[in-house]
């Protein structure tokens, strides 16, 4: 009996050059196709990535899809795209996603990275809603462009879309689109599965920012390492963020299996400190705690961090804190 083989194909463009090559190539490879990825950062949009997509869409073997333009328009995904139902995992940077009424998801997506993907809230709530076995989800959007649509939906909407999810990465802009309703103290549908929560470009001197990380945080009972780069600001913290944790009861709220606490870019701001207090009082299994300052810190008021953060009570009598500049 002949043997099978299956392939995983790479390609890293240093042009476009490169994309024409590929799909005359592509044509002639009648093997199995498990994963492709196609990358650069000098890659642009153009109807050959189009004409590839339609080649693999052929074929029912492919699991892990990967493009990311780096240069000039996003690039449309087109109707073939979307009849890759075979796939685990789904990466795309800088893309349009506007799928054709008759898609709703992968049922075997696994993993799904978005980074500055033009999608509407609509369409983005009923893809992951229709990928039932998604447990990593990554949605990074720098450029507001790419937040299309009317966004007035919210967290709950959002997580009753995300049962299984076990890695969920963020940064602060669609984090603060799906918070533009009232925000819960906690979450209806608790994130039991989520084990690692990573979120960028937080800022707690305002409101919305920290109840958006309280809300994920305490709505999430097994995480087990949290990642927050936060996001540095000479504006005054509001009255309402300054006094948001003091004035929320947070008794019934228990880490157990939280190992690990990193904070980026961190200020001397109350809300920030009583956060990590919080998160430090609630972790009988917490180990590490690194906390990397801000620059822009003074060296009077880093030391006044570093006295408070040692006096704070904490649950895990081997937490062990890291302080440090970048």
């Amino acid at each position: 009996m002949m043997k099978s083989f299956k392939y995983h194909l790479k390609v890293t463009c240093p042009s476009n050059a490169n994309s024409y090559i590929i799909y005359p190539i592509l044509l002639l490879h009648h093997r199995h196709i498990v994963s492709f990825s196609l990358s650069s950062s000098q890659l642009t949009s153009c109807c050959e990535i189009d004409q590839i997509i339609l080649h693999l869409s052929k074929m029912s073997t492919l699991k892990t899809f990967s493009l990311s333009i780096g240069l000039g328009n996003d690039h449309k995904l087109l109707s073939p795209f979307f009849m890759l139902q075979h796939l685990k995992h789904l990466k795309l940077q800088n893309c349009v996603f506007q799928p054709p009424s008759s898609f709703y998801g992968f049922s075997s997506l696994k993993s799904l990275y978005f980074h500055n993907v033009s999608i509407t809230p609509k369409v983005l709530l009923r893809f992951i809603f229709n990928c039932p076995l998604l447990k990593s989800f990554t949605l990074q959007i720098e450029d507001e462009k790419h937040l299309t649509g009317c966004w007035n939906s919210d967290f709950v909407e959002l997580f009753t879309c995300l049962p299984m999810i076990e890695h969920l990465c963020m940064n602060s802009s669609p984090l603060k689109y799906f918070a533009s309703g009232v925000l819960p103290d906690k979450l209806p549908i608790a994130l039991v599965h989520l084990r690692v929560l990573n979120v960028s470009g937080l800022c707690f001197a305002k409101e919305v920012d920290l109840r958006c990380a309280l809300l994920l945080v305490t709505s999430s009972s097994n995480i087990e390492k949290i990642t927050m780069e936060m996001c540095y600001t000479s504006e005054v913290v509001s009255q309402s963020a300054m006094n948001l944790i003091d004035l929320v009861d947070y008794c019934n709220v228990t880490l157990d299996r939280l190992c690990e606490l990193e904070i980026r870019n961190m200020a001397n701001v109350k809300p920030e400190m009583d956060f990590v207090k919080l998160v430090l009082g609630k972790s009988p299994m917490l180990k590490k705690v690194g906390i990397v300052i801000d620059n822009r810190v003074a060296v009077n008021a880093e030391v006044k961090m570093l006295r408070e953060l040692l006096q704070y009570q904490r649950a895990s009598t081997n937490a062990k804190i890291i302080f440090e500049r970048p």
